[in-house]
This record gives C-alpha cells, sequence and structure tokens, in this order.
C-alpha cells in the first residue's frame, strides 16, 4: 500500500532539501551570469595576494592604493582564500565569485541548527531554514566578493549562538571547545560579526542563564576566544598599536538611524509582500507568546553597531515568519478547522499554501539576483584598468569619476587600485583604519566630487581637498556626457584612451 502522507521526518528533510537546492541556486546565480565578483571585494584581492607576498606573515600594510593602510582587518577568509589558491591553482578573482556563495549556503544548514534549537521544534526549524534560505535581498552582501569575509562571519555568528545556547541550557564543560572555537573564528572573519557576537552571546545568558555555572563558563569561553585570537590581534598591535582599531570603531555608526532601520528591516528587498505580513504577525506573536529573546534580538543589532545591523537582525525576524505561518496563523484559523501544528504537514490546504509561498519567495528572490547582477564590472572597465596598470607610471595618482555620490557601493572606484595597482584618490576602501573620526569628512568629500559636471568643478575639488592628481578616469561615459565633454574640450587635458565605457584623460 502506498502511503498518501509523509512522516515528520520525511517532511522536514523534503523542506530542508528546497531550502538548500534553491538556497544555492539563488546565491551562486549572479556570479555565475557576470563572471566577476559581484560589487566589492577589491580591497580583499589586495589582502589575499599580500599574504602570498609576505610568506603567510601577516603584513604591516596592505599594498591596496599605496596608502600604507594597516593589515588590521580580521584575516580568516584572506588564509583561507590564499591556501585554497595555492593548493588547488584558483585564481583568487575565481575564489571571489565562488567562496562568498558557497559559505553563504552552508549558513541555511547552521541555521536550521539554531533555530530549532531556540524554537524547541525541528519542524519550525526547518520552516524557518527555507524562509531564510529563500527571502530575497537577505543574501545579497554575503554572496559578493566582499562577502568573502561577510559570509564566514555570519556562518560562525550563527554556529557561535548556537553553541553558546547549548551550553548554557547543557550546562555540561565538554561542549565548551565548540563556543570558543566559533566565536574565535567569528571574531577573526569579519569585525562587526564578532561584536554581534558577543551582544548576541550576553542576551543569551541574561535570558537563559543567569547562574553562577554559565557565568563561569561565559568566562572560560571569553578567555579562550581572547587566547584563540591573540596571534592577529597581538601582530597589529605590535605593528600599530591601538590606533586602527580605534580609528575603525568611528565608522560603526555609519549606518540608518534605529526606526527607519527597524522600518527597513521588516519590509525587507522582497517586490511582493508576503513576509512583510508574516513578519508584522510574528513580532505580535511573539510578544502575545512571551518570546523575548526573539523580539530583543530583532531590536539589539540596531543599537550595538547600526552598520551591520540589518542582516543579524534578519535572524529572529526569519524564525518569527515561521512561528507566523506555523502557530500564530493557525491559531486564528483555530475555531473553523482545529490545526495542531506538529501535525501543520499532514495538512493539504496548509502544504499548498506553503508551496504557493516558496514559489513566490523563489521568484522573487531570482529577480533580485538580477539586480545583483547590473552591479559588478562590465569588460570594458576591466580593460580600462588592465590599460591603466601597464601604460601608467606605478606612482601616477589618479580621481575616478562615475557619478555614483555613494562611494562605498560603487565597484568601479573599489576595483580600479586592486587591478590597476595604482592610486585612486576617489576610493574610500581602507580609510576607516586610517582616518578616525574624519572618516565622514573624507567620504563627504568623494560623494561631492561625484556630482561634479566641468573641470573647474574637479580641480577646485582637488585644491580645497589637498587630493592631487595626474590622471582622470571617467566611467560610463554615457550616463556622465557632460563632464567627459568638459575635459574633452580643455587644453590642459589630453585624452589617452577611450573605450565605450571609460575615457582618460592626462593632466
Amino acid at each position: 500500500m502506498i502511503r498518501k502522507t509523509l512522516t515528520q521526518t520525511e517532511w522536514i528533510i523534503l523542506i530542508l532539501g528546497i531550502a538548500f537546492v534553491g538556497g544555492v541556486f539563488i546565491r551562486f546565480f549572479p556570479t555565475l551570469a557576470v563572471g566577476f565578483p559581484i560589487n566589492d571585494g577589491g580591497m580583499f584581492l589586495s589582502m589575499i595576494r599580500d599574504l602570498s607576498s609576505s610568506n603567510y606573515l601577516i603584513p604591516k600594510f596592505t599594498s591596496y592604493n599605496q596608502l600604507q593602510i594597516p593589515f588590521a582587518y580580521p584575516p580568516f577568509g584572506f588564509y583561507f582564500a590564499r591556501i585554497i589558491s595555492d593548493i588547488f591553482n584558483i585564481s583568487e578573482i575565481n575564489l571571489l565569485r565562488f567562496i562568498p556563495p558557497f559559505v553563504n549556503s552552508l549558513s541555511i544548514f547552521a541555521f536550521y541548527l539554531l533555530s530549532s534549537e531556540l524554537l524547541k521544534s525541528k519542524l519550525l526549524g526547518a520552516l524557518s531554514s527555507v524562509f531564510y534560505a529563500l527571502t530575497p535581498g537577505a543574501f545579497g552582501w554575503f554572496v559578493m566578493g566582499g562577502g568573502l569575509t561577510r559570509s564566514f562571519g555570519s556562518l560562525f555568528l550563527l554556529l557561535s549562538v548556537y553553541f553558546v545556547y547549548r551550553l548554557f541550557q547543557s550546562g555540561e564543560i565538554k561542549l565548551i571547545a565548540w563556543p570558543i572555537i566559533c566565536c574565535a573564528v567569528t571574531v577573526l572573519s569579519h569585525p562587526e560579526a564578532g561584536i554581534h557576537t558577543a551582544a548576541t552571546c550576553i542576551l543569551l545568558w541574561i535570558i537563559f542563564g543567569r547562574t553562577r555555572q554559565s557565568f563561569i563558563q561565559s568566562i572560560f569561553v571569553a578567555f579562550g576566544v581572547l587566547l584563540f585570537t591573540s596571534p592577529w590581534w597581538l601582530t597589529v598591535i605590535s605593528y600599530h598599536g591601538l590606533s586602527p582599531f580605534l580609528s575603525a570603531s568611528h565608522t560603526g555608526s555609519f549606518g540608518v538611524p534605529f526606526f527607519v532601520g527597524i522600518t527597513k528591516a521588516i519590509v525587507g528587498e522582497g517586490l511582493i509582500p508576503v513576509l512583510v505580513v508574516l513578519k508584522i504577525i510574528g513580532l505580535i506573536w511573539a510578544i502575545y507568546k512571551k518570546r523575548y529573546f526573539l523580539l530583543i534580538w530583532v531590536f539589539l543589532p540596531y543599537i550595538i553597531e547600526p552598520r551591520s545591523a540589518p542582516s543579524v537582525t534578519f535572524y529572529p525576524l526569519t524564525m518569527l515568519i515561521a512561528l507566523a505561518f506555523a502557530e500564530a496563523i493557525p491559531f486564528f484559523f483555530s475555531r473553523l478547522q482545529k490545526i495542531n501544528v506538529e501535525e501543520l504537514y499532514k495538512n493539504k490546504i496548509y502544504n499548498f499554501i506553503f508551496l504557493f509561498v516558496l514559489v513566490i519567495l523563489f521568484i522573487d528572490s531570482s529577480l533580485y539576483g538580477f539586480r545583483l547582477i547590473g552591479n559588478s564590472l562590465k569588460p570594458a572597465e576591466i580593460e580600462s584598468m588592465m590599460w591603466i596598470k601597464e601604460n601608467v607610471d606605478s606612482d601616477a595618482k589618479i580621481i575616478s569619476i562615475t557619478g555614483n555620490p555613494s562611494p562605498e557601493i560603487d565597484p568601479f572606484i573599489e576595483w580600479l587600485p586592486a587591478l590597476s595597482e595604482r592610486r585612486n584618490q576617489s576610493t574610500i576602501q581602507g580609510y576607516e583604519w586610517l582616518l578616525g573620526e574624519n572618516f565622514f569628512e573624507r567620504y563627504s568629500d568623494l560623494a561631492e566630487l561625484q556630482n561634479c559636471e566641468t573641470v573647474t568643478c574637479v580641480e577646485e575639488w582637488s585644491l580645497r581637498t589637498d587630493l592631487d592628481y595626474e590622471f582622470v578616469v571617467i566611467n560610463q561615459i554615457e550616463e556622465n556626457d557632460s563632464v567627459n565633454l568638459s575635459f574633452a574640450n580643455s587644453e590642459n587635458y589630453e585624452q589617452i584612451y577611450k573605450n565605450q565605457e571609460v575615457a582618460i584623460y592626462q593632466r
């Protein structure tokens, strides 16, 4: 006799399979479509190559943009890429394409482990994981070139919270090695992920710990993390003191205001607002069911460190989506038809609705992937950078004009120093380790340059900021026609290169 229904274990395996297969597809699709890392990663390319030049020792400075930027960034991702490149003879650029989506795909299973523990249900964990895997936009920052560090930070943040929670729940000292290792690798992967991990673990102790035993265990974990990460931070301090870390701390507020951030986190990136409704229902349900940890975790990241808060807030919000779908909505309709949450997988109507929602999310996430494709270097742009490398003096100073007033998310401006190996005065990446509280002033200056439409504007900007140059690189020459024509018609500049996307002028 053929069974008409799945067992709960089979249903969970099926949902996890959908989460992984669908999640892998939408994470790899953008970079496979363009053949180059999405958006950022230029500075990381230089840092991976620096480890080869230094024979795997942490260099004092990175070669990126010839600015003497301290090599203070947590180095786990760079070492991982360097080792893989040397063992398998894979180019660093291809590793920046494929490592981020691969690691972010692994985080689907890490999220399943964590959500199953926090929600005390493998069924709810599977539901959370499939929403985590298919939510439009939630994976964006982790599959870009710069996701080399962000994806590792996300993966080990989830694993750290999972193992710390298990340690507090069981109290078994034999489990203490796992939270130490995962927390240490988180700190060594991404600076902001380390901060959010520490804050979340403190919240775990407040909500689930608060015993003398768990407090002592927390001290051991903290001491172990300091010990395992000490080769990195002691090396940086021996080179530069605390100044790079103090400088970087001034950029932590580089985000949106608290209520704006929370609103954006709830609205999300999707074109179809199905998850918005589920998030709101989930928040209301969490208040009703007194799920204080998830509620506080939604808001805590924006208090601790706003810059990376959206990606961390996404974790509890996704669990609340699962609770809304599996508990809150059935509760409201229970008067019409009694629904047992643990038997939900047997309900044909609910499974149909669930499948319909997943199809919508998959389509929406795929459309988001098309948007990511447009935020990558074009072949003509790469060609212009390689031309600069071969034809412009190594000590030359360049300014690049793209018309994008947000230099921190402009791939052309970030990749130019890495591929040309020349100094680009328009690049913001790296200054967070140098300028401290003056970082935002430099950011405003670089954003202002992108609004210039004449030679006079550019020259006045250069005098005011004391950022001199010998070459001007204008990207997207059709969109920036005014400034391009101004340089073309100026007697003080000579056009030395041009293709369909880029024009280069020598002063």
